[in-house]
């Protein structure tokens, strides 16, 4: 994802990054927690900026900055596109879930960043990016917080569906403790169940697909307007709570064993409901950017829209 960001940026970026190394990787964060200063030819940056996925692997970083003017005042939101030999990386990531992405905090001290290296934010929530338009290349042309709040949602749709494969499987010849069933697929408590968290992860599929179809189709005629990503932002959230739940009701299935270290089931948990967390994910921002368009309140809360 963090490479289609770089690939938003001017074209002279495009061919610092990946002219001189085809197979570059990308990481980097939005949020704005580091400030920029102007210099001559561009901006002067500072900054930590913490869970980068794969940091240790990368070999540029798109990062957040707040651009100030000479009187030290907030101007802008802006992305910086750095390379990471510019930067320090702290090993930081110690979590309960996700441990596998390596999302390191990223320190920069008056790194040089020349100007077609800074992307404005604001326009680019409006579709209007930098690099030049071409109409063979669509996938560049799709809005921007759709693209990056959607990317979170496919390894959640596939955590759910991991969980719901493994109790499925299970269940076949797991007895059920306590009771007469010797599989736990032979009792009706465990079938209405399963059969609520395959509807509950279907749904989440339903509202995802409709949601990535819609960016994809807006891609080849002009960028989504407000608030049609105001629904988006919501539909994603939303769906993200109805995977969690169904994680949820396939633990009870299982039940205690589902936590034994050597459970895939104790992993994916943990995995899902890390994820799940993320700031462009949280269920009532969503619900309250999509609620303010549907009742005519013209207020913006958050950028990542």
């Amino acid at each position: 994802m963090t490479n289609w960001l770089a690939c938003l940026f001017p074209d002279r970026a495009h061919e610092e990054v990946f002219g001189a190394d085809p197979d570059a990787r990308v990481t980097g964060v939005a949020a704005p927690t580091g400030v920029g200063e102007r210099v001559e030819g561009g901006w002067r940056v500072s900054g930590r900026w913490s869970y980068n996925s794969g940091a240790p692997f990368a070999t540029w970083a798109v990062l957040g900055v707040l651009l100030q003017d000479e009187r030290g005042e907030i101007v802008n939101q802006a992305m910086a596109l750095i390379p990471s030999s510019a930067l320090v990386m702290e090993d930081t990531w110690r979590t309960a879930g996700m441990r596998g992405t390596a999302s390191n905090t990223l320190i920069g001290e008056d790194v040089f960043v020349p100007e077609h290296r800074v992307m404005s934010v604001p326009p680019a929530t409006e579709g209007i990016y930098p690099r030049s338009h071409r109409d063979d290349e669509p996938l560049f042309n799709a809005s921007f917080g759709p693209m990056l709040i959607l990317c979170l949602t496919g390894p959640l749709l596939g955590l759910g569906q991991a969980a719901l494969d493994l109790v499925v499987n299970a269940a076949a010849s797991k007895p059920l403790s306590f009771t007469v069933h010797e599989r736990q697929a032979d009792s009706v408590a465990v079938q209405t169940q399963v059969a609520r968290a395959a509807l509950l992860i279907e749904s989440a599929r339903l509202h995802l697909y409709r949601a990535a179809a819609e960016v994809d189709a807006a891609s080849l005629v002009g960028p989504l307007d407000y608030p049609q990503r105001t629904e988006l932002r919501a539909r994603a959230g939303y769906a993200v709570q109805q995977i969690l739940d169904a994680i949820s009701i396939l633990l009870n299935v299982h039940g205690s064993a589902a936590f034994a270290e050597t459970s895939p089931l104790q992993r994916i948990w943990r995995d899902a409901n890390t994820a799940a967390r993320h700031a462009g994910l949280v269920p009532a921002v969503g619900l309250e950017v999509y609620g303010k368009t549907l009742l005519n309140v013209d207020e913006r809360v958050s950028l990542m829209v």
